[in-house]
């Protein structure tokens, strides 16, 4: 039997403070000590030292690896498991409404739903108007995605507090796509005829009061949203609903954030009165638009200016009060609603288009449409754009799911959220709307009135149902300003996050760096080439982390089987001829190369470059000098001769691998080490080119006489070394359960022979 034994017992002993209660420990009765401070407990090991094959058989048994099931196989089990009830339930999960309606709480829950519905509901007027706007469209199409969506999400989704709909990210990036087909005069001429333009139904069928070309507007927003849904649909049922895990929180928030700089941006003209102004899209355009924007302040309309002055004046106070009085507002105050009713009277009856020019909504055609086929012949132009719509939408939507989920403690489907938005989507493509998402705004109001549940939804769309069924037309002379005023405003909250800077910084410089970066994209190449390039640097940042991860060398703290950088903890010494190494990353094809660096740093040994002067010793007919290169340096150590090594300070030489000096192995130089310790407790997977690094590596060490062994190394690491045939090299016995029994054994046992009967090395 082999143990290493610190005069420690299997038991828990204390540690004593001042008052010691003496305790007879020799029958290990009691396990912990009081004293008049605290109580403090120590475990202590009693064990031999492990091979990881040797534990698995020993101590644990053989490890069992399941099989991999053919498609076949695969196919059989879908096929055994299609019933009709497994069919019947799978149908119900489609619709989550049908489970949680059955368990509904009418005395609880119903009150502050039917409040927070009609808050809701009313909320929804002004801002779907505003944001068909913003989508290049009239406004009674707002008011149609308002509709028809929330009631497809009621049905099918799972959170219980998100306000889906009309949304200022997805309806600027509907705008680039719908002017990209349909420009403004005078350029459309040009445009239009070298671009493929909607020619199904939608274009020829006309509605009351709508132009043919603000008609092929929304045939191109209507099979925007049809191919945005279909994604949206495959993702969730291929479940895929992880891809959003690449958008990370910081390129989130300067997406949204620099998506709002252009929201902003596209509402001036409107607030300052501007009839005549040629927006630009595409690359540079955000600075071109403020070029223009300046250039024409002298043609500021008085008394447009005026109505925006007065309506963000209002608007802002009444944001104000709802956040100063959040906890004593029962209700909050409805002001975007206050806004446009009092601006509606009041261009009414002040005749502010015909006496003052103020260019009002104009004409909302009542009832629903008929159902009409989107355009098809566009879809293959907007692949692109419909797919980075369909990320972000529900990136934004699944993000404030999961924040409400957590916050008041119950589960969400990312799968069947993305079958929601997929079918909330698809389904009102045939009815006239345009690509929708949860908004942040809507989904505080829904929480702070009271809701509960959808039935929130449920009432939302009743009250936008009879505003387009009836009520419509009396929003006719509302400036359009104002609504521009709305959308200005209610992006204050998004605009905020620039205050997110500091703390991102502070936590991660990286993170920081991919916040800047993904801002100036946006707002320099445009919302939708700006996301790809955020995602693209976002991306390279991991693969930059990975390939420059953190290396350590371990010593052992004295008394314990604790291992700890040797630079950063004085009492971590590391052991005489024994380099334990750590590598903090996967180890991968795009970082093989530093690995291999950082350890020839870290052992002062190049393998290699060793072999290569043996190779020329027996050349030279010298195969009784071991020589050795030491940074680039060779030494004649053959006889152990201190003064051949007199000149190498390795105390100055051997480098800490995370990039500041620390101590080294108290072996000195390089040729001393026999053996090499590999902490593979932070490498979460290896790839074919990582296993045929660490196969290079133990071949090249072994030749030199230096062993090279494994520890901590997990269930998946473990399969990819088997698979890649690393242990045809380095045999099965090389890998410990913890670096702790790799470094006892090889520092007692450094002939790597086996102890015979009962022998003990004790400290």
């Amino acid at each position: 039997m082999f143990y290493e034994d610190f005069n420690q017992q299997e038991a828990l002993l204390p540690i004593f403070d001042d008052d010691v209660e003496l305790i007879d420990l020799a029958g290990h009765d009691d396990v912990t000590s009081r004293s008049h401070n605290h109580v403090i407990c120590r475990y202590l090991i009693d064990r031999p030292t492990h091979t990881e094959p040797e534990f698995r058989e020993k101590v644990s048994g053989p490890e069992s690896i399941p099989e991999n099931p053919g498609i076949s196989d695969f196919a059989k089990k879908c096929v055994s498991n299609c019933t009709a009830k497994n069919v019947i339930n799978g149908v119900i999960g489609l619709f989550p409404i049908l489970t949680w309606l059955r368990h509904y709480n009418v005395r609880q829950w119903l009150p502050g739903d039917l409040v927070s519905g009609l808050t809701v509901g009313v909320i929804h007027i002004p801002q779907s108007m505003a944001f068909s706007l913003l989508a290049g469209l009239p406004p009674v199409f707002g008011l149609y995605s308002s509709f028809y969506p929330v009631l497809i999400y009621t049905l099918m989704g799972t959170s219980r507090h998100i306000s889906v709909g009309t949304f200022a990210v997805t309806s600027l990036l509907t705008q680039a796509v719908v002017i990209r087909f349909v420009p403004d005069e005078p350029a459309a001429a040009l445009i239009l005829s070298n671009t493929t333009t909607p020619t199904a139904d939608m274009t020829t069928a006309s509605m009351v009061g709508v132009s043919e070309a603000d008609m092929r507007r929304v045939a191109v927003a209507s099979s925007l949203m049809l191919l945005m849904g279909v994604f949206q649909l495959v993702f969730g049922i291929l479940r895929l609903g992880f891809i959003t895990a690449y958008l990370s929180e910081p390129l989130i928030q300067a997406f949204t954030t620099g998506a709002a700089i252009h929201v902003v941006t596209s509402q001036v003209p409107s607030v300052l009165g501007y009839t005549d102004f040629a927006s630009s899209n595409g690359i540079a355009s955000f600075y071109k638009n403020w070029f223009e924007i300046f250039r024409n302040l002298p043609n500021t309309h008085v008394p447009t200016l005026v109505v925006s002055i007065v309506s963000i004046g209002l608007l802002v106070t009444g944001r104000e009060i709802n956040l100063r009085y959040k906890g004593k507002l029962k209700v909050p105050i409805p002001t975007e609603v206050i806004v446009v009713i009092i601006a509606t009277v009041t261009s009414h009856f002040a005749m502010l288009k015909p006496d003052f020019g103020v260019v009002i909504v104009d004409n909302i055609p009542t009832g629903l449409p008929a159902p009409r086929l989107p355009d098809t012949s566009i879809l293959i132009n907007i692949i692109g754009d419909a797919f980075a719509i369909a990320i972000v939408g529900f990136a934004i939507s699944i993000s404030l799911s999961k924040m409400y989920a957590q916050k008041y403690g119950y589960q969400i489907d990312s799968n069947q959220e993305l079958i929601a938005y997929g079918a909330s989507n698809v389904v009102p493509a045939f009815f006239l709307c345009f690509p929708n998402a949860a908004a942040l705004a809507r989904c505080v109001i829904q929480e702070n009135t009271g809701g509960k549940t959808q039935v929130v939804g449920l009432i939302s769309v009743v009250i936008v149902l009879v505003t387009v069924l009836w009520l419509g037309p009396i929003f006719e002379p509302l400036p359009r300003c104002v609504l521009g005023c709305i959308i200005i405003v209610g992006l204050f909250g998004i605009l905020q996050q620039f205050s997110q800077l500091k703390p991102v910084y502070k936590m991660s410089k990286i993170d920081f760096v991919v916040w800047i970066v993904t801002l100036l994209a946006v707002v320099t190449l445009g919302v939708d080439m700006g996301l790809l390039a955020g995602v693209v640097f976002s991306v390279l940042s991991v693969i930059f982390r990975t390939q420059t991860a953190k290396c350590e060398v371990l010593g052992s703290v004295a008394g314990t089987d604790i291992y700890r950088n040797c630079h950063n903890y004085l009492a971590a010494v590391p052991y005489s001829g024994i380099v334990i190494f750590k590598f903090h990353s996967a180890l991968y094809y795009a970082n093989k190369d530093f690995f291999k660096k950082r350890l020839i740093k870290a052992t002062g040994v190049d393998p290699e470059a060793v072999i290569v002067e043996r190779k020329k010793l027996e050349e030279n007919s010298r195969s009784g000098t071991c020589c050795c290169v030491f940074r680039g340096k060779k030494y004649d150590v053959s006889n152990g001769d201190p003064e051949a090594r007199s000149d190498v300070d390795t105390s100055k030489e051997l480098e800490s691998t995370t990039g500041d000096n620390s101590r080294p192995p108290t072996c000195g130089v390089a040729c001393e080490v026999r053996a090499i310790v590999l902490d593979c407790s932070a490498i979460s997977f290896l790839d074919l080119v990582g296993v045929k690094t660490l196969k290079a590596v133990c071949e090249n060490y072994k030749e030199i006489g230096v062993d090279f062994l494994l520890a901590a190394v997990n269930a998946d690491v473990r399969k990819s070394l088997l698979a890649g045939g690393y242990y045809d090299v380095a045999s099965l016995d090389s890998e410990y359960v913890s670096v702790h029994d790799a470094a006892v054994y090889i520092k007692h046992f450094p002939d790597n022979k086996m102890p015979s009967g009962e022998d003990v090395c004790e400290l």
